[in-house]
């Protein structure tokens, strides 16, 4: 066990668990996000993506184009496409939604490459959050068809469950998404071009990627007006390239874990890179079963309403242990190490 001195240095005085007040702040105000306060059913969800004009381009990939009307006219859910590709691809957009709109009728469905199975109300959430994090407000009721342009760059690996949410987001909302391929994804300089050429407002990926194009000689992005980013990398290198690249863009740094869908934590870019549960989410930090005092480093364990009930075929199954503070509530142990501050910020080690 690790005591961590407000960030600046380790000491090595340890203290095994929390007071009763700290632990009655853990386990109170600083674990659990607030319940999310606007959280429409998945069917809505679906329902404003088909207010938006039939015509407006829903997805690019590879050169081809998704329309909304491809997608909830019936030609791309209904249209019998059963099966989401591997790799993206303007087909595997479309089945993409569909598998997972199906997932949502039934209840539970398999989705990522460890098979995880979620309910309705976890994707819901989840994508609740996204909206909220894109506008950077709390939802209003707008109709999505008259909102202005939006396009957003997902540029995480297409096997990350994260993908969905952030599609099904975006669609509810009438935007327009640029999906790269493999090789695109890979290269910060074909990246690069699609913001460009797309006018990309909002890129969704993983944390390393501005430090990546800077170091590949991008100079300025200057449509991007949000960064959202997910991982642990970057460090303090990352708020100086995000700035470099785009100076007036709102940037977040997210914590995803395997069994969660979408973000468990996030926070502003900055270089101590602090985090907080988002609505719906739960962060407890154990060890050998036991709350950790503010300052004790601990295994991060997460929970709350998009907390996925399994691993099928996996051998990651036993990561799923009871919550020892709200059974029969579950939790996963990540394999993230972290700690709380005194003021009840959240620090992942990277």
């Amino acid at each position: 066990m690790t005591v961590v001195d407000e960030i600046r240095g380790i000491d090595s005085f340890v203290v095994p668990s929390p007071t009763t007040v700290e632990r009655e702040r853990i386990l109170g105000e600083w674990a659990t996000g607030v319940e999310p306060y606007d959280v429409s059913a998945l069917v809505t969800v679906i329902r404003h993506g088909h207010m938006v004009p039939g015509t407006r381009v829903a997805a690019r990939c590879a050169g081809d184009v998704v329309t909304y009307g491809d997608l909830f006219d019936g030609r791309g859910v209904a249209g019998g496409v059963r099966e989401s590709s591997v790799r993206p691809t303007p087909g595997g957009i479309a089945a993409l939604l569909a598998e997972f709109v199906t997932a949502s009728r039934v209840g539970a469905g398999r989705f990522g490459t460890g098979g995880l199975l979620l309910s309705a109300d976890a994707l819901a959430v989840a994508v609740a959050d996204r909206r909220n994090i894109a506008a950077d407000r709390r939802p209003r009721r707008v109709d999505p068809a008259m909102r202005p342009a939006d396009v957003r760059l997902l540029a995480l690996p297409w096997g990350d469950p994260q993908n969905t949410v952030d599609l099904l987001a975006a669609w509810s909302s009438g935007a327009s998404v640029v999906v790269p391929t493999d090789a695109q994804r890979r290269d910060p300089a074909a990246l690069a071009g699609l913001i460009d050429t797309y006018g990309v407002t909002q890129v969704v990926a993983e944390a390393g990627l501005p430090i990546r194009f800077v170091e590949d000689g991008v100079d300025r992005l200057p449509t991007v007006a949000r960064w959202d980013l997910a991982g642990t990398g970057g460090g303090s290198m990352l708020p100086e390239a995000v700035r470099c690249l785009s100076p007036d863009a709102v940037a977040t740094v997210a914590f995803h874990a395997p069994a969660y869908l979408g973000a468990v934590s996030r926070g502003p870019l900055a270089p101590t890179a602090w985090t907080r549960p988002v609505p719906g989410a739960k962060v407890l930090l154990l060890d050998e079963g036991r709350l950790v005092a503010p300052g004790v480093v601990g295994d991060v364990h997460v929970g709350g309403r998009a907390l996925g009930a399994e691993f099928a075929l996996s051998r990651d199954r036993d990561r799923f242990v009871d919550d020892p503070y709200d059974p029969p509530a579950g939790l996963f142990r990540t394999g993230h190490r972290g700690w709380w501050t005194s003021e009840g910020r959240l620090i992942i080690e990277s």
